[in-house]
């Protein structure tokens, strides 16, 4: 049963851990196609915390419960679109590990940092951009996001 168990909740992390190339395969992919793939993974859809105004939505997502906070998520996701097409990412990764990790992948990329970490109502943000994406890490009390859009028009 322990087996089970720890075979259960190895799945469980692995599909709330998004990393950097699955957040940016989600660029460009119509939304119904991104919301299909969350949900399948275990995502619940926010429809409390999405919206859509003209041609631009976001959506949001979160995944599992903390055991001592059953109301508080482990991890969330919100994706924008414009005309039906996504277009920028943002994951509150589950920990400070998680966001480290992905931290040092979006810097070994080659990025450039651009201007000096902004820091307002005790969260820093930090941009870095390189040929194709643009990056955004949001560090907060608790709370490590990682943001990640284009920098071009996806010709068709």
């Amino acid at each position: 049963m322990l087996l089970i168990l720890l075979c259960f909740s190895s799945v469980a992390v692995k599909s709330q851990q998004l990393n950097l190339d699955k957040l940016k395969a989600f660029i460009y992919q119509p939304v119904e196609l991104a919301a299909d793939t969350l949900q399948k993974g275990g995502w619940t859809a926010r429809t409390e915390l999405s919206g859509k105004q003209a041609n631009q939505l976001y959506q949001t997502y979160s995944y599992g419960n903390h055991a001592a906070e059953q109301a508080k998520a482990l991890a969330w996701l919100r994706i924008h679109a414009d005309n039906g097409k996504i277009n920028q990412v943002y994951y509150q990764t589950p920990g400070v590990d998680q966001y480290t990790s992905m931290l040092q992948e979006i810097k070994k990329l080659g990025t450039e940092k651009k201007d000096p970490d902004k820091m307002e109502a005790g969260i820093i943000s930090t941009y870095y951009v390189s040929s194709y994406y643009t990056y955004q890490t949001i560090v907060g009390k608790n709370s490590y996001t990682i943001m990640v859009t284009t920098n071009n028009v996806k010709q068709d």
